[in-house]
């Protein structure tokens, strides 16, 4: 879709800013040049002395001037609220963890004209994934009403990032398990990549692989893992070395039965195999379940035949 440049009369005036950060300057329309994805504006600037004129892009004209007081005060919010960037790592964290925790109906990214601001739709969906009130998290870093949203700052969004890790440590943990996996095979073997210039595939060695890693996948690994929390990453580790271990120990006592049979021990390999079928222990029965105490009248009744014994 091209860019409308209908909006743009001759004669109108409006706010022109070079710059986000710039003040907002008076100009007045002279001439509209239309282009495919935008326009170019000969505009003459009302309060200069020197009626200077200059020919400036349709980007750099922002609203009509008699909206310019709301407008000013909406990019004074967004400068107090641009206190802090966040580092490639941060940000490639924010961004994995907003994806695998925060819907975007709840809570999403944005990048302009902050990057890395958060713009908070729903606050109780919000706090049920985070177990945070939004409220907390509002004392201590800079924000502003924007419609219907809050927009937070930079500071927030990575707060934001870690509570919903830290309460929600198992998705983020199995996405660092699996690109560890793949890290260290690329690490090995290399890996075939597609090349976004050439657009053609080209093969990286693994020393390459390597220092991509160290440089890029690793530092990410690691804030996630911290965001989680180290109780959270022992659990985690604990339960897939318990899974795994359940495995390996399934297979072998497996192989022991089949061996049992070649031996001739039909008997013995069918009663451990039936005994490790009937016994395992599953989510399902580990947990204590409490039932109610039976009526007399639902206890079934067992009658056991005894020889009688006559009075001598």
């Amino acid at each position: 879709m091209g860019f409308d440049a209908s909006r743009f009369v001759v004669g109108d005036e409006w706010v022109y800013r070079a710059r986000d950060n710039a003040v907002s300057e008076r100009v007045r329309i002279l001439a509209v040049t239309p282009k495919k994805n935008s326009a170019r504006l000969d505009v003459a600037f009302v309060d200069d002395p020197s009626s200077r004129v200059e020919n400036v892009t349709g980007n750099r004209l922002r609203v009509p001037w008699e909206e310019v007081a709301a407008y000013d005060e909406l990019m004074a919010n967004w400068h107090r609220i641009d206190g802090r960037d966040l580092d490639n790592t941060e940000e490639a964290c924010v961004e994995q963890a907003y994806q695998l925790l925060i819907p975007k109906d709840v809570a999403e990214i944005e990048w302009s004209p902050v990057s890395c601001a958060t713009a908070v739709h729903d606050a109780t969906r919000l706090a049920e994934v985070i177990h945070r009130s939004i409220d907390e998290i509002l004392v201590g870093v800079e924000w502003f009403d924007l419609n219907a949203s809050k927009m937070v700052s930079p500071a927030g969004t990575l707060l934001i990032a870690e509570l919903a890790c830290r309460a929600n440590p198992t998705p983020v943990l199995n996405i660092v398990m699996e690109e560890e996996a793949a890290c260290r095979r690329k690490c090995k073997h290399g890996s075939e990549e597609f090349n976004v210039l050439t657009r053609e595939k080209e093969w990286s060695s693994p020393e390459w692989e390597y220092d991509k890693y160290r440089r890029w996948d690793r530092p990410q690994h690691e804030l996630l893992r911290q965001w989680c929390g180290h109780g959270a990453v022992t659990a985690h580790e604990r339960l897939l070395a318990a899974e795994a271990e359940n495995n390996r120990l399934d297979v072998l006592v497996a192989e022991v039965i089949a061996a049992l049979e070649r031996a001739g021990e039909d008997w013995q390999a069918t009663r451990f195999a039936e005994e490790h079928e009937r016994d395992r222990i599953t989510p399902w029965t580990i947990r204590p379940i409490v039932d109610r105490p039976l009526h007399p009248s639902e206890i079934p009744v067992h009658e056991v035949p005894v020889r009688r014994r006559w009075p001598r």
